[in-house]
């Protein structure tokens, strides 16, 4: 390698021992480092978007493409909010549900680990309630009649989507909106003084909250430590970081060649966790089929932390939130997703080939189904591409004899199914989610089936 200032591209191959150890490190930092990522990325967007600290960003239509974030749906519209906890105690505020309107999410950590679901599935019930989130070992005064979280990280967020009855019509998103206006966040002050909450529509603004898995990923993960709270589970890791140049209280100053390293780990771990996600560590559900869960094992043993009581498995955890943004705390009592990346001989689904997926008639939801497109490095939508989702509540959408539904996917729609066709990017590999609003009991314990994906060319 050269050291005078410019290295020449890190080549794991040829390079010597100390080197290898580096760069298995910093491929080991960053997939540690996926949660904490994805969640800065989310607020810096939302920040680039004027949607500061305990202000609400909400979506006055459903959002399309520019919504660049791990796996959002795009039946409902989402609202989004963040606060600090450094400086005192922050009051996250619910409003109860409206007739055919109500809203559901959780609140969060840093490290999206989920302190409550709130509102009309939470634990408010739709009724409405105060949730209070003080830091680790606060002894200060609380709020009447709130509910207590003590959250371990300076930031915290909130993720929430309406769910709207009747689907989102142009009055009932008007009504959504009315009602996320009722959402507040405030600090908690001496005075009982409610300072006034900002709400700011993103609809059609792009927000690119994808971390970026290159070699500035390493400059992210410095700066976000020097803003949060370093866990115990995490002290080990430090040491790791720190043989990487990134040590929470001291300058980041990598050389040439340490930048070289970065720039072949980041991506190389980007690909570890698409593999574990999709091929790995999710449970396939249907015996013979490659649908898999949504997460892997451990999320509901461990309420989505992976944090067990003898070790913390960050690799599960990291891959996942290569795949998703925000946990749930009681997941499948009112969404259940599965996952599915590959063709039955276990190839990538790969966007210049043509497919169809045939949805059995009778899905047991009670409130409806949709299946989406993402990109496979991604995880989020497919750029400049419209639709990206077909759902049961579609009125276009042609169902066949028997009460089933084929989607097609591909580059162009087979002739006359455009109303059932979902157009993928050709350059591009993606993969699907299927979503079930409202599960019944035989889609959680898989005795309905849903059929897996076929060739057409």
């Amino acid at each position: 390698m050269a050291s005078a200032g410019q290295a020449d591209t890190f080549d794991p191959a040829t390079a010597n021992t100390a080197d290898r150890m580096t760069y298995h490190r910093a491929i080991d930092a960053a997939v540690w480092a996926m949660p904490l990522m994805n969640f800065k990325f989310y607020i810096d967007a939302l920040a680039r978007a004027g949607v500061g600290p305990n202000d609400v960003g909400y979506n006055s239509k459903v959002q399309d493409w520019r919504f660049q974030t791990a796996t959002p749906n795009n039946t409902t519209p989402y609202i989004h909010a963040y606060w600090n906890i450094k400086d005192g105690p922050v009051v996250f505020e619910m409003p109860a549900s409206v007739e055919g309107i109500g809203i559901f999410g959780t609140v969060m950590d840093a490290w999206q680990r989920p302190l409550d679901d709130v509102g009309s599935k939470g634990r408010d019930r739709g009724l409405g309630a105060k949730y209070l989130l003080v830091p680790s070992g606060y002894d200060g005064p609380l709020l009447k009649d709130a509910l207590v979280y003590e959250q371990e990280t300076n930031f915290g967020f909130a993720v929430l989507r309406p769910i709207i009855a009747g689907g989102p019509t142009e009055e009932n998103l008007a009504k959504a909106t009315a009602l996320t206006k009722q959402i507040k966040v405030y600090p908690l002050l001496a005075s009982n003084e409610v300072a006034e909450t900002e709400y700011v529509d993103v609809y059609g603004v792009p927000l690119e909250m994808t971390p970026k898995m290159d070699g500035e990923i390493y400059s992210h993960i410095h700066e976000m430590l020097r803003q949060e709270v370093v866990l115990e589970r995490d002290h080990v890791m430090m040491g790791a970081l720190a043989r990487l140049g990134i040590k929470r209280n001291e300058p980041f100053e990598p050389d040439a060649k340490l930048r070289s390293v970065y720039d072949a780990a980041a991506p190389e771990a980007l690909e570890y966790m698409i593999d574990q996600y999709h091929r790995v560590l999710n449970p396939f559900v249907f015996e013979g089929k490659r649908w898999s869960a949504l997460v892997p094992d451990g999320s509901r043993e461990t309420e989505w932390s992976y944090e067990y009581p003898s070790y913390y498995d960050y690799v599960a955890r990291g891959a996942l939130y290569y795949a998703i943004i925000t946990s749930v705390k009681n997941y499948g009592t009112a969404t259940y997703y599965l996952d599915l990346a590959e063709t039955p001989d276990g190839e990538w689904l790969d966007g210049n080939r043509n497919y169809k997926l045939t949805v059995p008639a009778n899905v047991p939801v009670r409130d409806f189904w949709s299946i989406t497109t993402y990109d496979l490095v991604t995880a989020s939508y497919l750029r400049d591409i419209e639709p990206s989702t077909i759902d049961s509540t579609m009125q276009n959408v042609v169902k066949n004899a028997d009460g089933g539904v084929d989607i097609f996917f591909g580059p162009t729609p087979p002739d006359g199914k455009e109303s059932n066709w979902l157009p993928t990017d050709p350059e591009r590999r993606f993969f699907l989610l299927a979503r079930f609003y409202g599960p019944e009991p035989s889609l959680l314990d898989s005795s309905f089936e849903l059929n897996d994906i076929e060739r057409m060319d």
